[in-house]
């Protein structure tokens, strides 16, 4: 029972990171929203400008969320069975 707590710590942990990982280059490469953002501070005040930010900002946000909530949930879920494995293996009864 312990080994598999502690597997699935280190499953837990290196899946949080690597989706984290994959947000951030998600937020890195969201050609949509640069370029919209871009455009709309040349021209502060065109509509369009506005709509496609508006419409790519979502996702961005998103992917952001996901950068941030992956990491930090994948380190502190795997810790958690990490530490649940390493007190299952010390109190059993041989």
């Amino acid at each position: 029972m312990a080994g598999y707590m502690r597997a699935l710590g280190w499953v837990l942990v290196v899946t949080g990171l690597a989706a984290s990982v994959a947000c951030w280059r998600g937020v890195s490469d969201d050609e949509a929203y640069y370029k919209a953002l871009k455009g709309l501070s040349k021209y502060p005040n065109n509509v369009l400008y506005v709509t496609d930010l508006k419409l790519a900002e979502p996702r961005h946000m998103l992917l952001l969320a996901g950068a941030y909530g992956f990491g930090a949930v994948g380190l502190v879920l795997g810790s958690m069975c990490l530490a649940l494995g390493t007190l299952v293996s010390r109190s059993s009864v041989p």
